[in-house]
């Protein structure tokens, strides 16, 4: 009776886990139809039941820390001195608060993914979010002719809110994108689903304007080569996907050039250096990739300390919709758009130590996976869908605010599976109803 109750407990916590990412997927498009902005905070609403589940079950919870320990210790020191840094600057409770929400909302989901799911989770969201997908391609296709929106306003089932809609889109096509070529590589079967998410993708990257999202697509196809190119049948199939990419791009830049003609020739090598480089509006902002060396020059004006340590966690935050939760230092540099990026967030506020700590976490998680793949011979495709999507996380750190974002708790959960059959290896025990390790 005991392990009955223990069992229908985790079933709960399972299911909360769930909703989350679910949740995620919708709540943009609630908003869209009159739901407060507000919505977005039951996100934290769920964080703070997981965070209580996973005391509840400490004994997992410390063995899965253990496990990774030295991932934990890295954003340890990232929140550490992060809040030292904040004390030498004017602390304040309520924006460390706000910033320790911030970047401890996804450590925490993270924690929880690997806690209370399992395998046969992931291919429950594997399925369903090929549902979710089509109904997000029908969506986009509605916006488009039927809306007459265009470019940064379309998102599919992630509505229609600039600067919000394309930024969760992206990172749900990028998730969609890479457990469809990865299933189909690793088993063999869901070639027609992979080509159909094909399809879908390049519409949505077309009447959308995700430009960047062909270049992700290129980096996925890439991986692939490195991961399943030890058998003939799988170095066939990537080069099949090749070719195929070749011709899905041939058709769709040409397309996306004659819809946007402000982006005409943006696919050569000094337009895209061009645009990583510059600043982002063209209005004396940051750049993508010189975000941090502007905010070292212009802002920090050289000082060595705190380019080193920023100016505190909490310090540079800032709300687009509670005033009190905006610092003194986002209404005066709000107009360089370093909240636009997640590098420059932590670069304002953890510093150059803060950035190598957040970056190091990522290298480590992707460096079990290595030592994983070269180690083992049936690896689940779960494993290789996180090894691509850490990948892509260091892209994803200098590209745009995804990271630090709600839609990253997709990221994070379905590289938590890939984490698991890495480090855990965990077994579902039917007759006791617990997880083992």
């Amino acid at each position: 009776m005991v392990l009955a109750i223990r069992k229908s407990k985790s079933h709960i916590i399972k299911l909360l886990v769930l909703f989350q990412l679910y949740y995620v997927c919708f709540v943009q498009l609630l908003i869209d139809h009159g739901f407060p902005r507000s919505l977005t905070l039951v996100c934290d609403f769920i964080n703070c039941l997981l965070f209580f589940c996973l005391i509840a079950y400490y004994g997992k919870t410390i063995r899965i820390i253990r496990s990774l320990k030295p991932y934990y210790v890295l954003f340890s020191l990232f929140f550490f001195m992060g809040t030292l840094s904040a004390l030498l600057y004017g602390f304040n409770i309520v924006l460390w608060l706000w910033s320790f929400r911030n970047f401890g909302r996804f450590l925490l989901f993270f924690t929880s993914c690997l806690v209370f799911l399992e395998s046969k989770d992931y291919e429950l969201l594997r399925r369903s979010f090929y549902v979710i997908g089509h109904i997000c391609f029908l969506l986009c296709l509605y916006q488009f002719f039927v809306l007459k929106l265009r470019g940064d306003y379309i998102g599919g089932v992630f509505g229609t809110n600039h600067g919000v809609a394309n930024t969760w889109i992206n990172v749900f096509i990028i998730v969609l994108f890479t457990f469809s070529i990865t299933d189909w590589f690793s088993s063999g079967k869901g070639g027609l689903k992979f080509l159909i998410v094909v399809l879908e993708s390049a519409v949505i990257a077309v009447v959308g304007e995700l430009k960047f999202l062909f270049l992700e697509i290129i980096i996925i196809i890439l991986l692939c080569f490195i991961l399943f190119i030890k058998t003939y049948k799988r170095f066939y199939k990537s080069l099949f996907v090749s070719f195929l990419g070749i011709i899905v791009l041939c058709i769709t830049i040409p397309v996306l050039y004659k819809m946007f003609p402000m982006f005409r020739n943006f696919f050569t090598f000094d337009t895209l250096v061009k645009t990583a480089t510059e600043s982002y509006t063209g209005n004396g902002d940051l750049g993508r990739l010189t975000a941090i060396h502007d905010i070292s020059e212009n802002i920090f004006d050289r000082d060595l300390f705190k380019i080193l340590f920023g100016i505190g966690l909490g310090n540079g935050e800032y709300s687009g919709q509670q005033t009190f939760l905006q610092s003194e230092f986002y209404i005066k540099y709000q107009y360089t758009n370093y909240n636009w990026f997640t590098d420059a967030i932590i670069m304002v506020q953890n510093g150059l130590l803060g950035v190598f700590l957040y970056l190091f976490g990522l290298l480590y998680l992707l460096s079990i996976q290595i030592r994983y793949l070269n180690n083992s011979k049936n690896i689940d495709n779960s494993v290789y869908s996180s090894f691509i999507l850490i990948v892509l996380c260091f892209f994803l750190f200098f590209y745009n605010l995804s990271l630090n974002c709600e839609i990253a708790y997709l990221m994070y959960a379905f590289v938590s599976f890939g984490i698991s059959q890495c480090v855990l290896k965990r077994k579902f025990d039917t007759d006791k109803g617990v997880l083992t390790e």
